[in-house]
């Protein structure tokens, strides 16, 4: 059965994935000489800045499988954490390379310039925006023993009893703990 004429305008996630991951990279192109041998020539390391088993972790393992499949050449992730990112983001920018790329995270590049007084990585000179990945929501979630049925009753019950919720983030400066304490300060 031939396709559908729309089904070019709504993509599959694998199509899109596809497609950024080979955008994303041939940014890379420019930089290398027709002289030169074509990029990728041997396999790419990329760096995630957080342990195993995260969002970012799932999104560049499945970035890494299309872009190995696109650019012919492996792509393996490598999870670097520690330091919030820093460790990773310092050697990843140090990198002599054009092999090696990183997971840029809202942490890494947008908060961790502002939460450390000395980092070891300038976020805007070191690295260069090549694409946007995917976009990650957040939630809240509660015990079901807590009376909440929703937001509105949750900051209400949270006024209420000040001393009896605690919350729990992936650390200080993390997505989590900015949105919570966020949440915070607006209710």
């Amino acid at each position: 059965m031939p396709p559908h004429p729309s089904s070019a305008l709504c993509p599959t996630r694998r199509q899109l994935l596809t497609a950024s991951g080979a955008m994303a990279l041939g940014g890379l192109l420019p930089a290398t000489s027709w002289s030169q041998t074509p990029w990728p020539s041997k396999s790419v390391r990329f760096v995630v800045p957080f342990a195993p088993g995260g969002s970012s972790e799932i999104v560049a393992r499945s970035t890494a499988a299309e872009l190995s499949k696109t650019l012919g050449q492996s792509v393996f992730v490598d999870n670097k954490p520690g330091a919030a990112g820093n460790i990773a983001m310092q050697e990843v920018a140090r990198a002599e390379d054009q092999h090696t790329l990183i997971l840029g995270h809202i942490g890494t590049l947008a908060v961790n310039p502002f939460i450390f007084d000395k980092l070891p990585y300038d976020a805007n000179k070191d690295f260069k925006p090549v694409s946007l990945l995917a976009k990650v929501p957040s939630l809240y979630v509660v015990h079901p023993d807590v009376p909440a049925k929703n937001l509105k009753e949750f900051i209400a019950y949270a006024k209420k009893n000040p001393a009896k919720l605690s919350y729990g983030s992936a650390g200080n400066g993390s997505a989590g703990h900015l949105a919570f304490e966020y949440l915070k300060m607006t209710a």
